[in-house]
């Protein structure tokens, strides 16, 4: 029996190692001219290179609305990662890889930093990608 318990014991971190692990937290400006939302589906935020939903739309959905932040966050222009990052080739017809988009910032915890009336507001979000 205790040999049996030490088999298992000893098994545990590999266990443990498989859990997915989450990369970083990314903070994005709110930017109402980059980052639509379809009034049917508020809870989708679309941006604006998207392929579009024919052929495979990259877009946030949201997770939770927090007021306040505890964390001392650095926003980016989301608008230039994107159009920065490998996944966009502005020589190409479709300009944004959206499927590579979505593999890439999957594993990250994504923040929409909105600003009125100067206070923050922080949107969780999660990336993703659908083909209709």
């Amino acid at each position: 029996m205790k040999i049996a318990i030490l088999v298992i014991l000893s098994l545990f971190p590999r266990f443990a190692e498989a859990q997915e692990k989450v990369k970083d937290t990314l903070f994005f400006y709110y930017d109402r001219n980059y980052i639509t939302v379809d009034p049917e589906t508020p809870n989708y935020y679309y941006i604006k290179d998207g392929s579009g939903i024919h052929i495979g739309g990259f877009y946030f959905t949201e997770i939770k609305k927090l007021k306040v932040c505890n964390i001392k966050s650095k926003e980016i222009n989301l608008k230039e990662y994107i159009r920065s990052s490998k996944f966009y080739d502005e020589n190409r017809r479709l300009k944004l890889d959206d499927y590579r988009l979505w593999e890439y910032l999957k594993d990250y915890v994504i923040f929409l930093v909105k600003t009125e009336n100067g206070k923050k507001s922080y949107l969780q979000v999660k990336s993703s990608f659908e083909i209709e």
